[in-house]
């Protein structure tokens, strides 16, 4: 039996957990992304229960980060970010016009949603969930070439160059 003293440990420390702090890791990390996806598809799934015992939609998004990212094994550091998310799927799901994640009438689009009876909190959250789980779709690069001109009625959008960058040669 070999001595433990002697004997290198070969045993790897596991990868520590991305937080969002350290990088954007999660915008090119399809593990991370995957978990962070799972964690919004159980906290939209725990509102619904919530509401059920007469907890408002803010309030039943209200910490919901945390539990969902101790479920997933997610950092805790992710929770706000989990919580924004859902809150703005919920928020597209109420109107036309989806607000962007920090858009300045997001809350209140959330106090709007808070103020309907809880079967249409509901139905939102439904809505948000199955809007959250279909398919994505990924377009090629020529799709994002025909948006980029699309945007533009009169003309294609042009990247502007800034002079800190440099004289081109």
């Amino acid at each position: 039996m070999p001595d433990s003293a002697t004997t290198p440990d070969t045993r790897q420390e596991p990868a520590p957990a991305a937080v969002p702090a350290e990088s954007t890791r999660w915008l090119r990390d399809p593990a991370l992304a995957r978990k962070l996806h799972e964690a919004v598809d159980l906290l939209l799934d725990s509102m619904a229960d919530m509401l059920d015992d007469d907890f408002p939609f803010s309030a039943s998004l209200e910490g919901g980060g945390f539990f969902t990212c101790e479920h997933t094994g997610l950092d805790f550091a992710w929770a706000p970010l989990v919580e924004a998310e859902t809150a703005r799927l919920v928020a597209e799901a109420a109107t036309s016009l989806p607000p962007g994640l920090f858009a300045p009438e997001l809350p209140a689009l959330i106090t709007a949603i808070d103020a309907k009876p809880v079967h249409v909190q509901q139905a939102l959250i439904r809505k948000a969930a199955a809007r959250h789980l279909a398919p994505p779709t990924v377009p090629t690069p020529g799709q994002i070439t025909a948006q980029v001109h699309d945007t533009s009625a009169t003309r294609p959008y042009a990247i502007p160059l800034t002079t800190a960058r440099g004289r081109r040669r």
